[in-house]
Protein backbone atom coordinates (compact mmCIF):
# COMPACT_ATOMS: atom_id res chain seq x y z
CA UNK A 1 0.00 0.00 0.00
CA UNK A 2 2.93 1.98 0.84
CA UNK A 3 4.26 1.90 -2.91
CA UNK A 4 1.01 2.70 -4.33
CA UNK A 5 0.58 5.81 -2.40
CA UNK A 6 4.01 6.94 -2.87
CA UNK A 7 3.21 6.73 -6.71
CA UNK A 8 0.22 8.48 -6.76
CA UNK A 9 2.17 11.51 -4.95
CA UNK A 10 4.33 11.39 -7.12
CA UNK A 11 4.30 15.00 -9.22
CA UNK A 12 4.52 13.76 -12.43
CA UNK A 13 1.33 11.70 -11.52
CA UNK A 14 -0.50 14.35 -9.63
CA UNK A 15 0.14 16.86 -12.28
CA UNK A 16 -3.19 14.89 -14.07
CA UNK A 17 -5.07 13.78 -10.90
CA UNK A 18 -5.69 17.29 -9.57
CA UNK A 19 -7.37 18.37 -12.75
CA UNK A 20 -9.08 14.87 -13.10
CA UNK A 21 -10.53 15.67 -9.65
CA UNK A 22 -11.59 18.94 -10.49
CA UNK A 23 -13.90 18.20 -13.59
CA UNK A 24 -14.95 15.17 -11.47
CA UNK A 25 -16.17 17.46 -8.48
CA UNK A 26 -17.33 20.12 -11.13
CA UNK A 27 -19.56 17.51 -13.09
CA UNK A 28 -20.75 15.57 -9.89
CA UNK A 29 -22.57 19.62 -9.36
CA UNK A 30 -23.42 19.82 -12.75
CA UNK A 31 -25.47 16.44 -12.41
CA UNK A 32 -26.67 17.52 -8.93
CA UNK A 33 -28.27 20.93 -9.73
CA UNK A 34 -29.81 19.35 -12.75
CA UNK A 35 -31.65 16.29 -10.81
CA UNK A 36 -32.73 18.84 -8.22
CA UNK A 37 -33.91 20.81 -11.12
CA UNK A 38 -35.82 17.98 -12.93
CA UNK A 39 -37.76 16.74 -9.20
CA UNK A 40 -38.57 20.37 -9.20
CA UNK A 41 -40.46 20.28 -12.49
CA UNK A 42 -41.48 16.93 -11.68
CA UNK A 43 -43.26 18.13 -8.72
CA UNK A 44 -44.62 21.21 -10.70
CA UNK A 45 -42.56 23.71 -9.17
CA UNK A 46 -41.34 26.50 -11.63
CA UNK A 47 -37.21 26.02 -11.16
CA UNK A 48 -36.74 29.34 -12.27
CA UNK A 49 -38.75 31.34 -10.08
CA UNK A 50 -37.80 32.89 -7.30
CA UNK A 51 -38.21 31.79 -3.36
CA UNK A 52 -40.18 34.02 -1.54
CA UNK A 53 -38.94 36.51 0.60
CA UNK A 54 -39.05 36.67 4.18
Amino acid sequence: MGDFLQSILNPAVLIFLIPLAGIGIGALKVWTNHQERMEKIRQGIDPDANPPRQ
